[in-house]
């Protein structure tokens, strides 16, 4: 019978256990209807650039780009560092101090930034950014506080579904200005043409007020609540 010459205060290595933290099933398509969209979704991390690659990888923010790190934004200048983030598919495994930095390099470009933040110590990029969104589960007090916005869920895709649903709002905003506008215009150039003309007027003022409720009124609010566009 074998026996084992290992001493009974010895270790025995059994294997290795790895831990994943994955991405939620539903980021992947969110980032890809941002794509769609015209929403460009940049990561960044403090995270090993080897981790931060993996995940982009799998969320498809990352194809042949290059892991701008804290180190290499040292050496950038604002010009600098205004022209990398042009490009807009490098990843940004990047400490909280430099954050602020690349907020500031997008808005210089002409671009309206959103962030979302985790850690009290991202205050001064979160305030930064045109819109700051907060996590309402992970975050902190102090996030949340300066945030515009705050999810109650944690969850990426939610803040897609508000862009989605805003946009809808916009378009229907619009849909019913414009009608409101062109019929109040048909209505004042009648009166005002009848007034320069020294016609009698077009319409009472009983008149006129059934028409603004009757053909501005309900058509209006029928054009505020309108489905979203498909695109």
């Amino acid at each position: 019978m074998p026996v084992s010459t290992m001493p009974e205060t010895g270790l025995t290595f059994l294997g290795l256990v790895g831990m994943s933290d994955p991405p939620r099933p539903e980021a992947r398509e969110a980032i890809a209807t941002c794509v769609r969209a015209g929403i460009r979704t940049v990561m960044i991390t403090g995270d090993h650039p080897l981790t931060a690659e993996a995940v982009a990888r799998e969320l498809g923010l990352f194809a042949d780009g290059e892991v701008l790190t804290g180190a290499m934004l040292e050496t950038m200048s604002d010009a600098q560092l205004c022209d990398v983030v042009r490009g807009g598919e490098r990843l940004r495994a990047l400490s909280p101090a430099h954050k602020l930095r690349v907020v500031a390099a997008w808005q210089a470009r002409g671009h309206v930034v959103a962030m979302t933040v985790t850690a009290s110590t991202m205050r001064a990029a979160l305030k930064r950014a045109d819109i700051g969104v907060a996590m309402g589960i992970a975050g902190t007090d102090v996030s949340r506080e300066v945030a515009a916005m705050t999810l109650t869920d944690d969850n990426f895709a939610s803040i897609v579904a508000a862009v989605e649903e805003g946009r809808g709002v916009y378009q229907n905003i619009r849909k019913y200005l414009m009608y409101l506008l062109s019929s109040n215009i048909g209505e004042i150039g009648l009166m005002a043409g009848a007034a320069v003309l020294g016609m009698p007027l077009a319409a009472r003022a009983v008149q006129i007020l059934y028409v603004n409720l009757a053909t501005d009124g309900l058509p209006a609010l029928a054009l505020a609540v309108d489905p979203r566009e498909p695109t």
